[in-house]
């Protein structure tokens, strides 16, 4: 059996510091990384990568912002700063960022991650062949065909195993812009940063939107929470299982991966413990103070679209 590595994008340094469950961390700088959980600049990321090689834990670096035409360059000069370091990947969604480590000769560092957009075997080995290194599967497709992917192409691959994803992104301010819509700017400057909700109108639901530079963006009202599936995605052949520590604290995250360093032991150990212990986990888990609801996102249901008067 081949274990796939367990995956954080990290809340805090002092948290990869410390974390000793987790195989790799993904970081990103701001300007250049979305929806990171923190960000991080170039001293503290040469910082980081010193403690992972010490550590014998990997480190990616995320590059997975929307680029405009002005950001080509300051990319390519990201791509080289990074060339020049001992990283083990580079997470990315703009082909811009391809077509520019092509040039440098990095390709083999990168991973495509689109988020929404790899969801078909095809697609998968199609970026296997421009010499990408791993993809990342969609977040909104089912664990068949997830499973299906990751057996049909021999390109590494990574999905999210546990947290919050992203369902929508806007480069425009759209909660500044509401406000000032209502005329209460006094309102936002007041709460802008604090959490912030949508609801709606045939759900209770709330769905954190979040407004940065990077324009705005709106994520699910509950975790994605993979834990009992451990056993199907590694004999299928995922490499990659990523936790995403946004909206958790340092503990509720050190937690979270701990958990889950201990599901795969076990089924590394003996599949038929882990197979037992499955309510065990979930029980810890759900026990986590303050952690958000969770379900299996995706793994069991479609994504479907109907027409207006037919019942969900």
């Amino acid at each position: 059996m081949n274990t796939p590595e367990l995956l954080v994008s990290p809340t805090s340094i002092e948290l990869i510091k410390s974390l000793k469950a987790a195989d790799a961390f993904l970081v990103g700088e701001k300007g250049f990384s979305l929806r990171m959980p923190f960000y991080v600049s170039r001293d503290e990321i040469k910082e980081i990568i010193t403690h992972c090689n010490q550590s014998n834990q990997k480190i990616y670096i995320a590059l997975n912002a929307i680029f405009h035409e002005p950001d080509l360059d300051p990319v390519r000069d990201y791509l080289l700063f990074l060339k020049d370091h001992h990283i083990d990947g580079i997470v990315f969604g703009d082909l811009a960022v391809y077509s520019l480590a092509k040039e440098i000769g990095i390709t083999n560092k990168l991973i495509y991650d689109p988020e929404k957009y790899i969801t078909n075997y095809k697609t998968a080995q199609f970026f296997k062949d421009q010499g990408i290194k791993r993809v990342f599967i969609s977040k909104e497709i089912t664990l068949e065909n997830i499973n299906l992917i990751a057996k049909e192409t021999d390109i590494e691959t990574e999905i999210l195993v546990h947290g919050s994803y992203n369902m929508f992104h806007s480069k425009r301010k759209l909660v500044e812009t509401y406000f000032k819509y209502i005329e209460n700017e006094a309102l936002y400057e007041a709460h802008k940063d604090s959490p912030m909700y949508l609801i709606e109108e045939i759900r209770d639901e709330l769905y954190p939107i979040v407004q940065d530079d990077q324009g705005t963006h709106v994520y699910t009202a509950k975790d994605m929470c993979g834990i009992e599936h451990l056993d199907t995605l590694t004999q299928n052949g995922i490499r990659s299982l990523k936790i995403d520590g946004i909206f958790k604290t340092d503990e509720q995250l050190a937690t979270i991966t701990a958990i889950y360093r201990k599901a795969l032991d076990d089924l590394v150990a003996d599949k038929k413990q882990y197979e037992d212990h499955k309510s065990w986990y979930l029980k810890q888990l759900n026990q986590i103070e303050g952690i958000r609801n969770f379900d299996s996102g995706f793994f069991f249901k479609k994504t479907i679209y109907k027409n207006k008067g037919e019942r969900s």
